[in-house]
């Protein structure tokens, strides 16, 4: 009996099986917990690490327009199943992480146009120091 305990665990490792979930609107992992539920606090902590180890501007948007819509998701279930107060909770998360992402995004864009304008000074100078020395030349012909 032990025997095919263990051969039953151990084919349970080496051909697992796949169950069909719903999933949320991204593929980030993380757990799959409702806000009804009382290690909900884990989900957020979970969120709330990720996002801190995220350290580009743009893809930290990116997390938190998906935080936003698993908020969104979370406050239609939770209207289906009658609990109005934590959907309210919810949609005010859900405007939370949107406003952050707003931000984040514009940061990011700043960031890229002040990129993109300290290599366009630096292409003028070098331009502008070509042209300079091909006067100088021009001058010295003479």
């Amino acid at each position: 009996m032990k025997e095919i305990i263990i051969l039953i665990i151990i084919f349970g490792f080496l051909f697992p099986v796949n169950n069909v979930q719903a999933k949320f609107p991204d593929d980030l992992p993380g757990p799959q917990i409702m806000p009804d539920s009382p290690f909900y606090f884990l989900k957020i902590w979970y969120e709330k690490i990720v996002l801190f180890f995220t350290f580009d501007a743009a893809k930290k948007a990116e997390k938190y327009k998906t935080f936003a819509e698993k908020r969104a998701y979370e406050a239609r279930e939770m209207v289906e199943k009658g609990r109005g107060d934590l959907a309210d909770k919810l949609k005010e998360a859900y405007k939370s992480y949107l406003n952050k992402a707003k931000e984040k995004l514009e940061r990011a864009l700043e960031k890229a146009m002040n990129q993109k304008k300290e290599q366009l000074k630096k292409e003028l100078d070098k331009k502008i120091e070509e042209i300079k020395i091909k006067i100088e030349e021009s001058i010295n012909l003479w």
